[in-house]
């Protein structure tokens, strides 16, 4: 009778930590599936955020693309509607840093206005560089250079 106590006792024991092995086993395997499930959440909400993320890329560089097609066309249009010159013949056009130097009085024969011209559209503001053109100005920092080529030396070869 005392193996059959012993014998229940072990089988009980047994049992019971049978149970709780399989208890833990579900409870893992249930915090397993709720991450799987919270990890496609997350790729999902993922690739949302990526194609967001892409769309504002293009709609910018759309945006970005018509800013500068319509102060490609402004510096086209400006020059004949502006009347810090007497005529578009007063302008030349340089591009960069500013966009056009004007001789205002030019076309006459009294003195002339040197003026530094940069177009802009909407809300475009000067980038650092203009910005140091427009100071130097300000500044009275400006002087005539003549610069004098000497001797140039052209030398041809015809090879047949």
């Amino acid at each position: 009778m005392n193996i059959s106590k012993e014998i229940i006792t072990t089988v009980f024991f047994s049992s019971l930590i049978i149970i709780y092995l399989i208890r833990m086993l579900i409870q893992k395997s249930f915090k397993i599936n709720q991450m799987k499930n919270m990890l496609t959440i997350l790729k999902k909400e993922q690739e949302e955020a990526i194609k967001i993320a892409e769309f504002e890329a293009r709609k910018d560089s759309k945006d970005r693309q018509r800013s500068i097609l319509k102060g490609q066309i402004s510096e086209t249009i400006a020059p004949w509607s502006m009347g810090t010159v007497n005529s578009v013949k007063e302008l030349n056009f340089i591009g960069n840093p500013i966009d056009f130097i004007g001789f205002k009085g030019l076309d006459g024969e009294g003195e002339i206005e040197i003026k530094f011209i940069e177009v802009k559209d909407g809300k475009s503001q000067l980038n650092k560089n203009q910005r140091r053109v427009r100071d130097a100005v300000k500044e009275k920092r400006i002087e005539w250079v003549e610069v004098r080529i000497k001797k140039i030396e052209i030398e041809e070869k015809v090879i047949t």
